[in-house]
């Protein structure tokens, strides 16, 4: 990654990209984006203040389209990347949705308002601690550490958020939750033809942007829509009244304004204990946060092709953070595709997303009276249109790239993710990647090599009397390269190497086990060296330890699997150990030939260090 100035300072002088041309374009890219911006920011806030929720609808589209600003103006002042845009994502809002929903269950009771004021306070809460989160690890300059994080975990999110985003989507057009229980009711024609239109618009939108890759077709594809809705309701000659009754409009509020920042009195009747218990929530928030970032920036680098600084990256997006916190908005960061369309519209300039606040701020100060006029197939369509993506992706092409085990891990993600939360799923996530890990790496032999003392001989020469002994005799002697970190599971492989050999003829003289290549070893493992050196007790087989370091010795003693009896012996170097065992058999073999020689005595270990 390319090195950048300090995200505390504005990176590059804006009078820069005050020319003419430059401004020209940056007007334009800010105006589409802002309009996608508040289009999606109007249907995130359906998907959190749904339910019990949904009369204070405009309070959360206040919410989510001043986020919208906030983020936006901050990443494209200090990110490393000119033409960045930022926005609330589709990932940390379905975790937000969970959370809000799980607040009005819980204050279900108590005054609708203190419900509402907990709710926003607990936004807020959440994008102060993921703001705060990600500036301390860019100022730690932890960027590349957190690209290390389980694919299989990362699909299982994505997969999650993609059923959330789909299921929220039904209940934005339906008003009602998608479960079991209400499945009867969703499949009755009345609510089927509400969400059913939705799903349609969704699938033709995701398959049009699939099929065409201009920057304008979203945009004018959600254009598109609302002129075919309303000009469905003038040629049956249908009141808009009536379609808002019936379902397909939301419906107007009066309940609060449309940006509702909270002040020291409201703030004292926030119900912080009702917050602090959704503190799992918020650390789920701050982690599918920094995910999303990684994964996003990961994405506009290969879209771009120009490298970006991860840790100014995660400071940007933590100041953006702060800046929303600090006005009750939602935590949010880099979009991709609003970032592709600012490139390919030539606008890849600052300013391009500090337009895009311009039409954020419009609605802002006219209010929340057109709300009432947005139909909600629309808005359901494109959360739909998010969900489907996401499901096709991790659920449908993984499923032809990946091993059926990470696969599956995916799935149980998604549904744990679904059926009961995401800190949950993720945590499932990250055990089963762990498992899978240990299985996989247990599979690989503890044993590098294994080869008997015929093939292999220690470079001491020998008379043809004692060559011949050892060409004829050597299969007494066992060598087994033993390499890298070895735990239970490729103990197990070793235990089983040394029965196989012990059941082969000729019998086994002297087993030597090198440690050259060894990292290390957990204490179960240590339980099958122990098994091991009992069986060359009872066979009365010599065991030759080669390169132990200090900290090998002591878990091994500590793990009575290395003594000081003649069984076990130690040598620093493989042709040490070699030697004497060769001088043994010899010995043993030919009576006059002399004991082994002072300079093959076992000699000490070789330290840790080494």
């Amino acid at each position: 990654m390319t090195s950048s100035s300090s995200p505390w300072s504005l990176p590059a002088p804006i009078a820069t990209e005050l020319r003419p041309k430059h401004l020209l374009s940056s007007a334009i890219a800010g105006g589409v984006t802002g309009m996608i911006g508040i289009i999606r920011g109007i249907s995130y806030a359906a998907l959190i203040f749904s339910g019990t929720l949904t009369p204070y609808l405009n309070v959360g589209v206040g919410i989510a389209i001043f986020s919208t600003a906030a983020i936006s103006i901050m990443v494209a002042l200090f990110s490393s990347l000119p033409g960045m845009i930022a926005t609330p994502l589709a990932a940390p809002t379905a975790v937000l949705a969970v959370m809000a929903a799980a607040i009005a269950a819980q204050m279900a009771a108590d005054d609708p308002q203190i419900m509402v004021l907990t709710v926003v306070a607990a936004i807020a809460i959440g994008s102060l601690c993921t703001g705060l989160f990600l500036c301390i690890l860019g100022r730690l300059k932890l960027g590349q550490a957190v690209s290390f994080i389980p694919y299989p975990v990362v699909g299982g999110f994505m997969a999650g958020t993609g059923l959330l985003l789909v299921r929220g989507g039904v209940q934005v057009m339906s008003d009602l939750p998608v479960t079991l229980a209400t499945l009867p009711q969703l499949i009755q024609p009345t609510l089927a033809w509400h969400w059913g239109v939705g799903v349609f618009l969704g699938v033709a939108l995701l398959g049009v942007t699939k099929q065409i890759g201009h920057y304008l077709i979203l945009p004018g594809s959600l254009v598109l829509m609302l002129l075919t809705f309303y000009g469905a309701l003038w040629v049956t000659q249908t009141p808009v009244d009536v379609a808002r009754e019936a379902g397909w409009l939301l419906q107007s509020s009066s309940q609060g304004g449309l940006w509702h920042p909270l002040g020291w009195q409201e703030l004292q009747q926030v119900d912080w204990g009702v917050i602090v218990g959704q503190g799992g929530a918020i650390a789920t928030l701050m982690f599918i946060s920094l995910l999303s970032l990684v994964l996003t920036n990961n994405g506009i680098e290969l879209a771009v092709e120009k490298d970006i600084d991860i840790n100014q990256e995660l400071q940007a997006v933590g100041l953006a953070n702060l800046a929303a916190g600090l006005g009750c908005g939602m935590a949010g960061n880099q979009a991709l595709p609003s970032t592709l369309l600012v490139h390919k519209m030539q606008a890849n300039h600052r300013l391009a997303g500090v337009f895009k606040t311009v039409p954020c701020l419009l609605v802002l100060i006219l209010g929340s009276d057109f709300l009432a006029y947005f139909p909600k197939p629309i808005l359901g369509s494109l959360l739909l249109y998010l969900g489907i993506d996401l499901l096709i992706q991790w659920i449908y092409k993984s499923a032809f790239k990946l091993p059926l085990a990470d696969y599956l891990t995916i799935l149980l993600i998604m549904v744990v993710i679904n059926q009961v939360g995401f800190l949950e799923g993720v945590l499932v996530g990250l055990v089963m990647s762990v498992v899978l890990f240990v299985v996989n790496y247990s599979r690989i032999h503890a044993t590098r090599d294994q080869f008997s003392g015929i093939h292999q001989q220690s470079a001491i020469a020998r008379t043809p009397e004692e060559q011949e002994i050892l060409d004829r005799h050597g299969e007494a002697i066992h060598i087994l390269q033993l390499h890298g970190f070895i735990f239970f599971g490729r103990a197990n492989h070793l235990l089983e190497a040394v029965r196989d050999r012990l059941e082969q003829t000729p019998p086994l003289r002297y087993l030597v086990l090198d440690f050259h290549l060894v990292s290390g070893i957990d204490s179960s493992a240590t339980l099958n060296f122990t098994k091991i050196r009992k069986l060359a007790t009872q066979q009365d087989i010599r065991l030759v330890y080669i390169g132990l370091t200090d900290d090998l010795v002591t878990v091994l003693k500590r793990g009575d699997a290395l003594d000081s009896s003649a069984t076990c012996q130690q040598f620093i170097t493989l042709n040490q150990g070699l030697a004497w065992c060769e001088e043994q058999l010899i010995a043993a073999l030919n009576p006059s030939v002399s004991t082994p020689t002072p300079a093959t005595i076992p000699v000490p270990s070789r330290s840790s260090s080494s």
